[in-house]
């Protein structure tokens, strides 16, 4: 559920924006920091969407590990995204929102960024190999995006 609701809004936002920038530039790639500013809000805002499903999902991984007596007992992400707001109030999904915005946006900006600008690089580096440099942005871009994500993941996961 997190996945396809997160992801999907994410690259949504992400591929929309790219298009309107790349035709207001002429048709002509983007730069850089054209990249970054796409990638930034796609996280930001994809986040914000998925947010209430990232919490379900870290609530239901965690409860086996809580004394029974602390236990929600979700009987299915269903459950939890209707009980949550039912016993807790409904800006309680989005708890911990404020650092899953942020490890979105550095998420993101690691590997969107870095994705599109290495596939471009490596494209004209070797033009006859277009799907050996696609593999390898991609390779490059998701070694980033973890690096660039991973702190900012950790405290996201301790607050929710």
């Amino acid at each position: 559920m997190r996945q396809a609701v997160y992801t999907t809004a994410r690259f949504g936002i992400f591929l929309n924006l790219q298009d309107y920038l790349k035709q207001k530039n002429n048709g002509a790639n983007l730069t850089f920091l054209q990249k970054m500013q796409c990638s930034l809000t796609a996280g930001g805002l994809g986040s914000l969407i998925g947010t209430p499903a990232d919490l379900i999902l870290i609530r239901m991984q965690g409860d086996s590990t809580l004394p029974p007596e602390q236990r929600r007992n979700y009987k299915s992400v269903f459950d939890a995204a209707r009980r949550i707001p039912a016993e807790e109030g409904i800006t309680k999904l989005w708890s911990g929102g404020g650092p899953t915005v942020i490890r979105a946006m550095s998420l993101n900006l690691g590997m969107f960024t870095t994705y599109e600008e290495s596939k471009e690089r490596l494209a004209k580096l070797m033009p006859n190999n277009i799907g050996l440099s696609w593999f390898l942005a991609s390779m490059i871009a998701g070694s980033v995006a973890a690096t660039m994500s991973l702190p900012f993941d950790n405290a996201k996961t301790k607050m929710q």
